[in-house]
């Protein structure tokens, strides 16, 4: 009777082991798969049958099950897939530059000025930007109508509806949501760190490339994610300002479902911009996994 009762009481009395009771924990797991539940239906129906679904149809033509779909879209959009990839890689360098420079300038000095007026094409649409940059960027548009007054140079060649003009409509549009991020990221370096490197003969420039941004590159790199996967998904901006000819893989898309009903090949554009965004993606996965393990 004493061992029993030795036993039961070691049983109820081990230090650090809480046992909680199996109602309640199946209880909160319930509730976690209830308040997840809407967003899974949404990510379900609005991505992952769509995104089913293409794959699928890019695989079926009128010549059957196969590739024909591929083969026929790098035949006819090749060099705009190299255009697309081009496009992106450009705006994303420079949507680094710029981010990283105004973070690293509000991460030491204090300009409201700045750090409300960069901010302000968040608020505007794709649409709107696309407009407002045709607008601007015009051969009689509004910057060449400035340039003409101050140099006095008639007929000055327009920046739309060429790659130049692209990019600077990605530019402007994608920088702010990255620097966003980069200076939240830049602001959470400690002070002690940057403060022991100018201690040591460090300029502010040296301590951002060489500590903070090393520091901040985890949250650099989902900017800079983001902002390839919007870039290269993006329809009305290439629509509105860039070149007819070559084009981004999103109006490829466009113009084959509306002028043509291929639906086959414009999934198949869309699966190898599915690709490109995967293997970025699988790059980042990569960075952070190895990152945690070190």
């Amino acid at each position: 009777m004493r061992l029993a009762s030795s036993k039961q009481a070691s049983s109820v009395s081990k230090p650090g082991k809480t046992q909680r009771p199996r109602g309640r924990a199946g209880q909160s797991n319930l509730s976690g798969i209830l308040l997840v539940l809407p967003a899974l239906i949404v990510l379900g129906v609005l991505y992952i049958y769509p995104l089913i679904s293409s794959i699928i149809m890019s695989f079926v033509s009128e010549q059957g099950i196969g590739l024909y779909n591929y083969r026929k879209a790098i035949n006819l959009y090749w060099v705009d897939i190299f255009f697309t990839i081009g496009i992106t890689l450009i705006s994303l360098a420079i949507v680094f530059i710029i981010s990283v420079a105004i973070a690293g300038y509000l991460r030491f000095n204090q300009w409201p000025f700045l750090n409300f007026v960069y901010r302000l094409p968040l608020f505007i649409p794709f649409l709107i930007a696309g407009h407002s940059m045709r607008v601007f960027l015009a051969p009689h548009g509004i910057l060449n109508i400035i340039l003409t007054r101050i140099t006095g140079i008639p007929e000055l060649p327009g920046l739309a509806f060429g790659w130049p003009g692209l990019v600077i409509a990605f530019v402007w549009k994608q920088f702010p949501q990255a620097t966003l991020l980069i200076l939240g990221a830049f602001q959470s370096v400690p002070d002690s760190c940057i403060e022991a490197a100018l201690n040591l003969g460090s300029n502010k420039f040296r301590a951002i490339w060489q500590i903070v941004l090393p520091i901040a590159s985890p949250t650099v790199l989902v900017a800079m994610v983001l902002t390839f996967v919007s870039t290269i998904g993006c329809l009305t901006i290439p629509l509105l300002i860039g070149p007819s000819k070559p084009v981004m893989l999103p109006v490829d898309m466009s113009f084959r479902i509306t002028y043509f009903n291929d639906w086959g090949v414009a999934n198949a554009l869309g699966v190898i911009s599915y690709l490109l965004v995967i293997g970025l993606s699988f790059y980042y996965l990569r960075y952070m996994v190895k990152k945690e393990e070190a």
